[in-house]
């Protein structure tokens, strides 16, 4: 059974099906904002996700553009009201525990059917341990509940490990398997359980060696999520010092995404991943 699209997913579809109806019609941003008395920076914020779109502004729209087709405005419609229903459960349990831009990647990246990852410095969060979670957790100053609430975190994402998941690829820095965070025996079990999802259907692992020298990447840490076979429809998340950064839009998806393709060539094959894996155990005191 499909995974129910999260509210960001369905605000960047429709928000997409209402610039590209626009630019079809050949009608500026203050041209439709003249014709709907209101201000260009509304539409701006709007068509940028910014405000949260009512549905009466929708229908506006579709009626201005001239979308008299009942399927699709009751479809459009129906996003907009979804798009307005309150976040998931577990979402509101643990609000004010992340940054919104967080909050925004966690709803994007629980629709997604692909998730590609270049990660330079630790294990992805998605099969990161619980006591290899909280070594990082404390060490960006939480602690008590709320480190305890940002492992948890952690953990339920992992809900996407499981066998009707997306398809997630990985490529990690061969840093990764030698920092040492959180003592050799964290280390260790963390490595053990990378072994272990190295076999899931749905997941593909590959080092990028120390011998591969420069890489295209190696700037900084992303993530690009994929939301159906359509072309671009994409987000992608920057790692930044301090922050991160999501786009939905722009030229920098389709950049990062041939980025990812060239690093693959540069990773060793998915296949000699648990080879690496093990030597490293051995170095670490078996398994």
């Amino acid at each position: 059974m499909p995974r129910k699209e999260s509210p960001v997913v369905l605000q960047k579809r429709l928000l997409t099906e209402l610039r590209q109806t626009r630019d079809s019609l050949g009608l500026s941003q203050q041209a439709v904002a003249d014709a709907m008395d209101w201000s260009v920076s509304k539409l701006i914020r709007i068509e940028k996700g910014e405000n949260k779109i009512s549905v009466t502004d929708v229908q506006a729209l579709l009626f201005h553009y001239g979308v008299r087709d009942d399927a699709r405005v009751a479809e459009l419609v129906g996003m907009t009201r979804a798009i307005r229903q309150s976040k998931s459960e577990w979402m509101e349990k643990y609000r004010g525990s992340f940054t919104e831009q967080f909050a925004k990647y966690v709803e994007l990246e629980a629709s997604a059917i692909r998730i590609r990852q270049c990660q330079l410095n630790v294990v992805p969060g998605l099969i990161q341990i619980p006591e290899y979670a909280m070594e990082l957790v404390t060490a960006f100053g939480q602690s008590g509940a709320r480190a305890q609430r940002g492992v948890d975190i952690r953990m339920h994402r992992q809900v996407l490990l499981e066998s009707d998941g997306p398809e997630i690829v990985f490529c990690l820095d061969e840093a990764v398997l030698h920092r040492v965070i959180g003592g050799k025996d964290v280390l260790r079990k963390q490595l053990l359980r990378m072994r272990e999802v190295c076999e899931l259907p749905n997941m593909r692992i590959q080092i990028l060696p120390f011998a591969a020298g420069i890489h295209p990447s190696m700037k900084g840490s992303f993530s690009i999520l994929e939301f159906s076979e359509g072309e671009e429809d994409f987000a992608l998340l920057l790692e930044f010092p301090g922050r991160d950064e999501i786009q939905t839009s722009g030229p920098d998806l389709k950049e990062y995404l041939n980025h990812f393709y060239q690093l693959e060539n540069f990773a060793l094959p998915a296949s000699e991943t648990p080879k690496l894996l093990d030597r490293r155990l051995e170095e670490l005191g078996g398994a």
